[in-house]
């Protein structure tokens, strides 16, 4: 099951956060048919976008958009509603070949690249968003949204997240930290959390053996109390009035056109891969 924990530690200033999301990845890159390196990077990404969404507010929408100038994935998009993921890569394939080693001898490095641009939209049901946007000349994923927590919120973060695949190469496990400390951290508290978190490859390697996260945050902080554990599901939020209104981009001319030539319309979903038939009579009244 994929979840969530969330804790803060009053007597070192800090909040903490275990993200979970293996079974949910597996799906998402099984139906993306990405290839291991593409799965890798957008669960990652997918990973750190939830990381940063479990303080807002639970209805709120959290979309984050990643376009690579350089890198093989070209884009990714990640959204986080209500304890409810998706995700979705522009590019599924390609030749490994023409990036490395050209971009970055690590593969994962090359898919991401070493420019980009990360959007982050937070729709708290007010009139308009809020729109955070940083660029980036970091091909570590964790890296971009530590520099994107800096810039937004500019407190001191550290996230680092782990993706194994399994003998077949689809993915096996997805899982994350986020620790930031409060206003009125202490140096202490930062030396504190440098001695216990300095190798977050140990960090790492912990959550990839442990499926007790509670346990994981009481060692690093004793007195941490847990503030809720949730489950996380996989679910598109597509449906057949968001492909009417995406049908409606096209205009009213080449609409009529359809129209006249008696011809449907095929949609697939970015995200989920499933397929819409918007027909001729519900083209009409698109008019």
């Amino acid at each position: 099951m994929d979840l969530q924990v969330r804790a803060i530690s009053h007597k070192h200033n800090a909040k903490i956060a275990i993200v979970d999301i293996s079974e949910s990845m597996r799906e998402i890159c099984d139906l993306q048919k990405s290839n291991p390196f593409i799965s890798i990077a957008l669960s990652k990404f997918t990973l750190g976008n939830t990381l940063i969404s479990l303080d807002n507010k639970e209805l709120a929408k959290i979309n984050s958009n990643y376009v690579s100038k350089n890198g093989a994935v070209k884009k990714m998009i990640a959204e986080f509603q209500n304890n409810k993921v998706r995700a979705y890569a522009q590019v599924k394939d390609f030749d490994i070949e023409e990036y490395i080693p050209r971009l970055s001898n690590n593969p994962v490095y090359a898919t991401v690249g070493t420019e980009g641009q990360l959007l982050n939209s937070r729709d708290m049901g007010l009139k308009e968003p809020y729109i955070s946007t940083i660029n980036t000349d970091s091909p570590n994923i964790d890296h971009i949204w530590m520099d994107f927590l800096r810039d937004s919120n500019q407190v001191g973060s550290l996230l680092t997240s782990e993706v194994k695949l399994d003998d077949e190469l689809k993915v096996k496990k997805v899982v994350g930290i986020l620790i930031q400390l409060l206003p009125e951290h202490t140096q202490d508290d930062i030396d504190l959390l440098d001695s216990k978190l300095g190798n977050t490859n140990f960090i790492c390697e912990v959550l990839m053996k442990s499926t007790n996260y509670n346990e994981v945050i009481k060692e690093i902080f004793e007195d941490a109390v847990i503030l809720e554990s949730k489950e996380i599901i996989f679910e598109c939020t597509c449906n057949e009035n968001k492909i009417l209104d995406s049908v409606k981009l096209l205009g009213q001319n080449e609409i009529q056109q359809l129209i006249d030539n008696k011809e449907d319309v095929q949609v697939i979903c970015d995200f989920c891969n499933k397929e819409y038939i918007v027909n001729n009579k519900s083209l009409k009244n698109l008019i």
